[in-house]
């Protein structure tokens, strides 16, 4: 229940809602009082059901994922908005403004949002001394003062509410990242089991069977008759477990691919809004370059989220000649240019380190490539 509230259908239906109880009331108050001119109800129905479709508009994906037709559909609904300001005398549709500055407040910087906001009350309060013909100046200086607290009451609210859902991304991204991370170093415990207990067969029980194999061995020429036969058999019986000792040490030291897909897997679980696609055709056998590309999937998972507005992401893993190639690609907005901030350069710093190359390029959206040299090539 409490991530139903959390969410972005909880406020559109909320701000939907705020809209169509405003508009009906409207509507009906504008109906009992006398039309200034012919056509005058008509059009204010028209432009109050216009500035509804277009908040449904602007809820859409395929806006939400396009920053330019966010902006437009905010524009035309303050275009809608100012409109029935002036031709609507009704207090309480400055209501429809509060709603309006919310969808600024989520999509704009805070500083932009404070400029608009100032022009949002400046409207209003002319559009009131229009109405009043300045015979109740005070009146309309009253209310633009009670809307502006009301407005910006809003604004702090909707700022404060997108920095915790941030936090929150950012909170689950780490909690997700834990996980993965756990993932692989359970694997890596794992394996530095075997190595240990392969060294320790080696280093004890191998040691003693040797030893006893020479003592064997030397047994055999200071014995003799049915002595004799007996100590050859339990020769031969060493050599055989001396050597299938050895083929156990060998296996338990055989380095086993790291469960590098597993360990996505639990980084990409319960990814909010965007569907993630997982194609691997290569399997590590390194620690450090399985965590060194864990971390880079986490920061370009992140970029994602934030900046791309995508609803799919692929992630694929091969093995081109002698290096590994890692490659997140989005269908969010292509831009053509990039300027990388702190999470790409976060990327390039860790893949240079392991003495990788990474890049970069909008196409179809945006893809960000990793390669890594492929130890023991």
């Amino acid at each position: 229940m409490d991530s139903f509230w959390n969410s972005d259908r909880a406020q559109n239906l909320t701000g939907a809602a705020v809209l169509v109880i405003v508009s009906m009331l409207s509507v009906y108050l504008l109906g009992q009082s006398s039309e200034p001119w012919p056509g005058h109800m008509a059009l204010a129905t028209s432009l109050f059901g216009l500035n509804l479709a277009l908040f449904f508009l602007y809820t859409q994906p395929w806006v939400q994922r396009f920053r330019p037709r966010k902006l437009l559909m905010l524009s035309l609904e303050a275009v809608t908005i100012v409109s029935l300001y002036f031709l609507v005398n009704i207090s309480f549709i400055a209501i429809l403004g509060i709603v309006w500055i919310v969808q600024v407040a989520e999509t704009l910087p805070i500083r932009t949002t404070g400029w608009l906001l100032a022009g949002a009350v400046s409207v209003f309060t002319i559009s009131q001394t229009f109405h009043w013909q300045g015979t109740s100046l005070m009146l309309a200086l009253t209310g633009s003062v009670t809307l502006s607290l009301f407005h910006l009451f809003a604004v702090i609210a909707t700022h404060r509410a997108r920095r915790e859902q941030v936090l929150r991304e950012e909170t689950a991204a780490l909690n997700r990242e834990l996980l993965a991370t756990r993932e692989l170093l359970t694997e890596h415990s794992r394996q530095s089991e075997r190595l240990r207990i392969a060294r320790d067969l080696h280093d004890l029980l191998g040691h003693h069977l040797t030893a006893q194999i020479l003592q064997l061995e030397v047994a055999t020429h200071i014995t003799e008759g049915d002595g004799r036969q007996k100590v050859e058999q339990a020769l031969a019986l060493g050599k055989l477990l001396l050597s299938d000792l050895r083929t156990a040490v060998s296996e338990l030291r055989e380095d086993e691919p790291i469960k590098f897909e597993d360990a996505i897997e639990k980084l990409i679980s319960d990814l909010p809004g965007i569907q993630v696609q997982l194609d691997f055709e290569a399997q590590l056998e390194d620690i450090n370059q399985a965590e060194t590309l864990l971390r880079c999937t986490r920061e370009a998972l992140t970029n994602v989220l934030r900046h791309s507005n995508a609803s799919e992401c692929l992630i694929t893993f091969s093995q081109q000649d002698s290096d590994f190639q890692l490659r997140i690609s989005d269908n969010g907005v292509a831009r053509e240019k990039v300027e990388p901030g702190n999470g790409l350069k976060g990327i390039q710093e860790r893949v240079e380190e392991t003495g990788g190359k990474v890049s970069w390029y909008t196409k179809n959206g945006f893809t960000v490539d990793i390669r890594l040299p492929v130890i023991g090539d």
